[in-house]
């Protein structure tokens, strides 16, 4: 169909084109032609003299009915011309070519006004141009008719591809390795079968993460409602005084507690790696923002009995609260699994268009082969550490994910007995200047 359309409108151009075309081929014959015999017309006693000769018609190939000439005087009388096909009288000086009866004219001013009109039949054009148009249509059908075939086969190769892609779509379910084949698939669906596997491959890992995190929350939400089931039928489960009661309810605060803090984090890095919490960026100062996040976890810190140092400053384009968040995590857990009387080391500065927080602690380190799972989930390098004293285990995952909203990295580098230092890039909106060291005990 559409070679057909194609054929027809291009065809109708043609026509167009060959017909516009021979009408300025003619035009420019008969203006000639009448020129020529309005320089033959003088002017005898007042009167207009015509010379008959043949000065129209020569040389144009024409027989003597498709040409004629005729000539007017200032009053539009026709005074000589070709009698039966030029009118007796001129009813219009305008335009200086016109089509009249299958005619073409062309009208030119002779001596004293008169008019010279010369004018040709447009039968042998029309003809061609019909010819033309024939010609033109057949062949627009012929390759419309060779073109079937090719069609059929085209579009049985594209159902076949598309059937293909259907049939692997529907038969994928959770779990299943299927993909579509790229081979099977014609060349232009190669291209939309790859994004396909792409999307099907994100999508199983984003279930397989789903499966994971609630594997986790299972696993690290059954203690604390193990402790608080098992704290509340001993409280209910005989007369108790009122010291019992009091330090049960306080087992039971605290579990409970632990379990709003381990489902808003759940909440937060789900929200985070889903896209639903992107960063509202504004131009933050790293040092006001960690010397006052330091502050916040002044009683951590002297538990633990560690001093935290805050050195440098630069400027990002951040979301605030994510920050924070992120400086908390980190340092709330360089404090943590630190040893006593060791310190805390946290410097901001601006390197190669990013700016760089560095957080090195002096605690006991980590192998280099385990190092590189404390990202994941729930991990913990000692699993004896998961107590009360113990995050939820999904702080640093979710400064992994804050990090990467915002286009940075973040990695981790120990070693036992040599501490840990976690490294977060950000990019960089301007720098700030050095500033004065600051301890926080």
């Amino acid at each position: 169909m559409w070679v057909g359309v194609l054929g027809l409108t291009a065809a109708s151009l043609a026509v167009w084109q060959y017909w516009r075309t021979s009408l300025k081929g003619i035009d420019a014959r008969l203006a000639e032609d009448a020129r020529a015999i309005a320089e033959r017309i003088t002017v005898q006693n007042e009167l207009l003299e015509i010379e008959i000769d043949a000065a129209i018609g020569i040389g144009s190939g024409l027989q003597a009915d498709e040409r004629y000439y005729g000539v007017y005087d200032a009053s539009g009388q026709l005074i000589d011309g070709t009698s039966g096909i030029v009118p007796d009288r001129l009813t219009s000086r305008f335009p200086r070519f016109l089509t009249r009866a299958g005619y073409r004219e062309a009208l030119v001013e002779g001596p004293r006004e008169s008019m010279v009109v010369v004018g040709q039949a447009l039968a042998p054009v029309l003809a061609d141009l019909r010819r033309l148009a024939v010609s033109l249509l057949l062949a627009s059908l012929f390759g419309a008719a060779l073109a079937l075939p090719a069609a059929v086969w085209l579009r049985r190769q594209l159902a076949s591809s598309i059937a293909h892609i259907d049939e692997t779509a529907r038969s994928l379910a959770p779990g299943q390795p299927t993909r579509i084949d790229v081979g099977g698939v014609a060349e232009e669906f190669v291209g939309v079968a790859a994004t396909l596997n792409d999307a099907f491959d994100r999508l199983a890992q984003a279930l397989a993460r789903e499966r994971q995190l609630t594997s986790d929350a299972s696993h690290e939400l059954r203690t604390p409602v193990t402790t608080l089931v098992a704290e509340t039928q001993w409280a209910l489960g005989g007369p108790r005084s009122a010291d019992e009661y009091r330090r049960s309810l306080e087992v039971c605060a605290r579990q409970g507690l632990r379990m709003k803090d381990l489902v808003e984090s759940l909440l937060t890095l789900a929200r985070l790696e889903s896209g639903t919490l992107p960063p509202a960026r504004t131009e933050i100062r790293l040092r006001p923002l960690v010397v006052d996040t330091v502050a916040d976890l002044r009683p951590l810190a002297s538990h633990h009995r560690v001093t935290v140092y805050v050195d440098g400053d630069a400027t990002v384009r951040a979301d605030r609260v994510q920050m924070r968040i992120l400086l908390s995590n980190l340092l709330s857990n360089a404090i943590r699994y630190n040893r006593a009387g060791g310190e805390v080391h946290v410097y901001a500065s601006s390197a190669g268009g990013r700016a760089v927080i560095t957080v090195r602690d002096t605690g006991a380190g980590l192998d280099p082969a385990l190092a590189s799972h404390v990202f994941e989930r729930f991990w913990r390098a000692d699993p004896a550490r998961s107590g009360r004293d113990a995050g939820s285990g999904l702080g640093l995952a979710i400064s992994k994910a804050i990090v990467d909203a915002h286009g940075g990295m973040i990695s981790v580098n120990s070693a036992p007995a040599e501490g840990t230092t976690f490294v977060v890039e950000l990019p960089l909106s301007g720098s700030g200047p050095a500033a004065d060291r600051a301890t926080s005990r």
